[in-house]
């Protein structure tokens, strides 16, 4: 009996040497946020993220469409549209890729 007993002290003062010691307040909350991967895709902030971009996404797309029907409509703007096209063609035949990608086809804002 003495055996066991002195096996279960043992056992207690050895397993306390994993436990994590208290600094008297409970735990400290943190005010940063981390990022931990796959599941911050199904958080909330994530998902108000995705669809933002992609309400985004669809408004711009809208604003092309309705900028190629008004083109299609006004035959200044078709010339003006066909005379850039030309000279982006002009440009890449001419080796000139980097030219002709600055040449501004569409309402798009260029930097």
């Amino acid at each position: 009996m003495k055996i066991i007993s002195a096996l279960v002290v043992a056992a207690a003062t050895a397993s306390s040497a994993f436990v994590v010691p208290s600094t008297g307040s409970s735990a400290v909350a943190s005010s940063t946020r981390m990022q931990m991967g796959l599941f911050d895709f199904f958080s909330e902030d994530a998902r108000k993220e995705r669809e933002a971009r992609k309400q985004a996404e669809i408004e711009e797309q809208e604003r092309l469409q309705r900028e190629i029907i008004e083109r299609r409509k006004n035959p200044e703007k078709m010339e003006e549209y066909e005379a850039k096209v030309k000279v982006r063609r002009a440009l890449r035949m001419a080796g000139e890729d980097e030219m002709a990608t600055k040449v501004q086809m569409f309402g798009e804002k260029k930097e």
